[in-house]
């Protein structure tokens, strides 16, 4: 009998912690593959969030599978067009976990896809303290996920009368920007974020729902793709420090302040035909726009349960100890590497385990 998304998904978990060594490699590729051949099947239309949800995993998971193909590579190979470095075992557990976030804060895509939660990892996280390139992209970045939505949805109030073509082309803009500042960044950053700001990530699926709810007129996606580009937005600004030490909690209020109510929220018929298709629509709205079948990022020192907290509660993980580490350069780098280097045993305690070629592996069980 065929193992189920779930099981998959679960195979790739364990392996993963148990290291991703050359012998590992495809088995965990060919589970990755499977997940997303099924999910794929299972929501072939977005009309609703846990369609949305479902399509952002299936899209990460080309970031997580190309970087476990280069998990064993030399030091300085591109994945994505984009170079790593040391970090390429954070960037597959963040994405593993965020995976597994989505899911555990949607009951519309448990039920299709329900991986096993995580325990949580010991040390509170810490916000990433941006350089002034990456605060001035950062701001622009929040306001135009917020306010390309509010456009959307404002056509869409107007029966989709409106210049869609033209903010369309802004969207496309949009999208392209995001993903490549983040490949032109490398490193912890691109490791911690390209799977909320690539055309892979979160930010480029919901931008090309949005896209594709505008030409179609389905109202049901422009509705869950403004909503995950505005989550997303206060997401990402949760796990990040401006240069100077700030907060961008006044960027996110400016830019959900205009915010647009959808007149309605009945998603279209699918125009392709296939039936409409996807998952039921995902739980009522979270007003802190993390969880609760809304956003699936939990934001840096929140509250909630750091077992299924993705990026923000997870320590270890890409939005944890490395935080410290920051823009500090080389020498502050190395401290970090050199301080997670231990034995398997060691790992599990201190949240970072060892592979190939000084890569470190962050154990997902921390």
């Amino acid at each position: 009998m065929a193992l189920t998304a779930t099981e998959l998904f679960d195979d790739a978990t364990t392996r993963e912690i148990g290291g991703i060594g050359p012998d590992q490699v495809n088995l965990i590729v060919s589970d990755l593959i499977g997940v997303q051949q099924q999910l794929s099947a299972a929501v072939p239309q977005i009309n609703n969030l846990s369609d949305l949800h479902t399509q952002v995993i299936i899209n990460q998971l080309n970031e997580e599978i190309a970087s476990v193909e280069n998990a064993n590579s030399p030091a300085g190979t591109l994945i994505l067009g984009t170079d790593l470095g040391q970090f390429v075992g954070r960037a597959i557990n963040d994405i593993h976990r965020d995976i597994i976030d989505i899911a555990q804060g949607d009951p519309g895509v448990q039920a299709v896809f329900n991986p096993t939660p995580l325990p949580a990892l010991a040390t509170p996280a810490a916000p990433f303290h941006d350089n002034a390139d990456q605060t001035s992209f950062l701001t622009q970045w929040i306001q135009d996920s917020n306010h390309l939505g509010q456009a959307a949805t404002t056509i869409e109030n107007n029966g989709f009368q409106g210049d869609i073509a033209g903010l369309v082309q802004q969207i496309q803009a949009f999208a392209s920007s995001s993903n490549a500042f983040d490949q032109s960044q490398g490193g912890l950053w691109s490791a911690r974020f390209w799977n909320e700001l690539r055309s892979d990530g979160t930010a480029g699926t919901a931008a090309n729902a949005l896209i594709e709810g505008l030409q179609t007129h389905n109202a049901g996606e422009v509705n869950a793709a403004a909503e995950q580009l505005s989550t997303n937005a206060a997401d990402v600004a949760g796990n990040n420090l401006m240069a100077d030490g700030g907060s961008y909690a006044g960027v996110v209020a400016d830019a959900e302040a205009t915010a647009v109510t959808p007149n309605s929220t009945t998603p279209a018929p699918d125009p392709g035909g296939s039936g409409g298709g996807g998952l039921p629509p995902a739980g009522p709205p979270d007003v802190a726009g993390g969880g609760g079948g809304r956003g699936h990022h939990h934001h840096a020192g929140a509250s909630d349960d750091v077992a299924a907290a993705g990026h923000g509660n997870a320590a270890a993980a890409s939005h944890g100890n490395d935080a410290a580490a920051g823009n500090a350069g080389t020498a502050a780098t190395a401290a970090v590497d050199a301080g997670g280097r231990a034995e398997v045993a060691g790992a599990i305690a201190h949240g970072i385990s060892d592979f190939a070629h000084g890569h470190h592996f962050e154990h997902i069980w921390g």
